[in-house]
């Protein structure tokens, strides 16, 4: 336990220095621009709605993961906006689940050695800096934490049949929290029944009765799993509007070509994790050709083979490609995904497990040589290598995620040519106050991408905020124009209304992005403040309280309101006086 201890310290030392950074890409929406961290009363939509309905109510999304949200209240509520707070969860996260991984592969390869270079390799693996430095790439750890829990459970089950109820029982709770913390978890009764086919004994009458009886066995074990299968697939059918919200008009032909491209990107970021970014430049391909289709495939195919053969000779190699394949078939639904986001290193999280496994065996091999502490001095010594290594490519790989500035930089520097690099370097700018430069920027993107809501809206906000307001309308209205279920949109241009004087404008867009989005920041705010100036001060009074209850911080509402209450207060007591009768020489008439 001792060496455990150790490896679990070196795991989180390894990521110690995240917790000096702050949030960064998609932390500013989902934990700074989420509103439905802010109160209890928005539990219910975690578990009736995507992920990102807060930001975009009408947008249907395709990320069911209510678990994760309440994750995220919990730790709003603990610590507030301290980034430091929410990086410390993240990692302690991460070491938990490494101390599971452990576990897990002590009852695998039942060797206690052979687990404690598996979780050395799990947890040092730099291709994890994505999900453990990234605040919002928590979804990795969080799910996986879940996932191997109900795992030992089931493997409880199986070595205790005296106790097998209650294990099961464990099990399935803890497998419908992974599903719900990330969809990747619906891969666990898949991994179950291969492993049972490879672990069952039963005889048969000729190999197809021998497979066809395995096989029943199989499916009986997962029966339980499959039933919260398709519950869950069901919760997440009704909230979302459907069983897959397609992001790209790819074929699946496309896909399928596609593929070779994906998996050999996958294996070398297992076997040889550098120069990691958080995104790549990776495209669809329609047809067959020789450097991006079929020069993939043959390491592809190599590599398949080799697991083939390995497996077929070990029991224990079948196991540990069992996790490691299973886990990445969902992730290459690629339709799923947008262009630019087709592969991501988080997306190794669990299949790394498998990964880290097979390395760990290979390393119990090598078996010569002199012992120290009981062990073979050899594989010690390439273990430490192996983690000392693995643990400065950590301190690289999650350099670039300490704040905006070093993130938007470093991935602008790995893909210049993409506009999403350029869009973020032109979003860094603007947000350092650069407003004349990320315009510029705006401008040269424009051109290849006239149809696009991001280009259009960044390029009006920007102008907006610069003054120019003829050409902020111009580009605004055309963000309307192309996607009418944005609220930022219409927000900005009735602000960019508002500035030009035209209220009534302002208003009819302002109102839009409040049916839209009514629980967003400022919206109220700034619509009260539009009522008001219409001489509306009931409405204005009604925005304005509604502005405090998202924001009950917001003492500018506060001080409107009041304000108008007071007004509306004196106007009240005008008026009752002038309808109050006269006395004096009215009276004697």
């Amino acid at each position: 336990m001792v060496a455990l201890a150790f490896i679990l310290g070196l795991v989180f030392l390894a990521y110690l220095n995240t917790l000096q950074f702050t949030f960064v890409h998609d932390d500013r929406f989902q934990i700074l621009g989420n509103t439905w961290l802010r109160s209890w009363k928005y539990l219910p939509r975690y578990f009736t709605a995507d992920v990102w309905a807060f930001e975009h109510p009408v947008f249907r999304g395709t990320f069911y993961r209510p678990i994760f949200l309440l994750w995220f209240r919990l730790q709003y509520l603990v610590f507030g906006l301290n980034a430091w707070g929410w990086h410390l969860c993240t990692v302690l996260c991460h070491v938990g689940v490494t101390l599971l991984v452990y576990f897990t592969a002590e009852r695998l390869l039942e060797d206690r050695l052979a687990a404690l270079f598996t979780a050395l390799i799990f947890g040092l693996h730099s291709t994890h800096a994505e999900g453990v430095a990234w605040v919002s790439g928590v979804t990795e750890p969080l799910f996986a934490l879940f996932l191997f829990a109900s795992y030992l459970c089931y493997l409880k089950k199986r070595a205790e049949p005296e106790r097998a109820r209650i294990h099961l029982v464990i099990s399935l709770v803890l497998y419908a929290l992974a599903c719900l913390s990330k969809e990747t978890a619906v891969v666990l009764p898949f991994i179950i029944f291969a492993c049972e086919l490879l672990w069952s004994k039963r005889p048969g009458d000729a190999w197809w009765s021998a497979w066809r009886a395995r096989s029943l066995e199989a499916v009986k074990v997962v029966v339980p799993y499959l039933g919260l299968f398709v519950a869950y697939m069901l919760a997440r059918i009704l909230s979302l509007q459907g069983f897959q919200n397609t992001k790209e008009p790819h074929s699946y032909l496309s896909m399928f070509l596609t593929w070779p491209s994906v998996l050999w990107f996958y294996i070398q970021h297992l076997i040889w994790p550098a120069r990691l970014s958080p995104f790549y430049t990776r495209a669809f391909y329609s047809q067959i050709d020789l450097h991006n289709v079929l020069l993939p495939a043959i390491p592809v195919a190599i590599v398949a083979a080799g697991l083939w053969i390995w497996s077929k000779r070990s029991p224990k190699a079948a196991v540990a490609t069992i996790w490691m394949v299973i886990p990445i078939l969902p992730v290459l639904n690629l339709r799923a995904f947008i262009e630019g986001h087709l592969v991501h290193d988080r997306y190794l999280y669990l299949p790394s497990f498998g990964f880290a496994m097979l390395v760990a065996m290979g390393l119990r091999r090598v078996d010569f040589g002199s012992r120290l502490l009981g062990q073979p001095s050899l594989q010690l010594g390439i273990a430490g290598i192996i983690g000392v290594s693995m643990i400065i490519a950590v301190y690289q790989a999650t350099a670039c995620y300490a704040n905006e500035t070093t993130f938007f930089t470093y991935v602008t520097s790995m893909s210049p040519e993409g506009h999403s690099s350029q869009m973020d370097l032109a979003g860094l700018l603007g947000s350092q106050g650069h407003l004349n430069e990320a315009i510029k920027i705006y401008q040269e993107i424009w051109p290849a991408e006239p149809d696009d809501w991001d280009v259009n809206y960044n390029l009006g906000y920007a102008y907006y905020l610069t003054g120019k307001l003829s050409d902020a309308d111009h580009y605004l209205s055309r963000a309307v124009q192309i996607d009418a279920s944005r609220p930022d949109g219409f927000f900005y241009l009735g602000l960019t209304k508002l500035k030009e004087h035209d209220i009534s404008g302002a208003a009819a867009n302002v109102q839009r992005a409040v049916t839209i989005r009514p629980d967003a920041d400022h919206y109220h705010f700034a619509l009260g403040v539009i009522f008001k100036l219409q001489g509306n001060l009931p409405g204005a009074l009604s925005e304005f309280r509604q502005e405090m209850d998202l924001a009950p911080e917001n003492t500018s509402a506060r001080q409107q309101a009041q304000e108008i209450e007071a007004a509306m207060a004196a106007g009240q007591k005008g008026s009752a006086q002038g309808l109050a009768p006269t006395t004096g020489d009215s009276t004697s008439r």
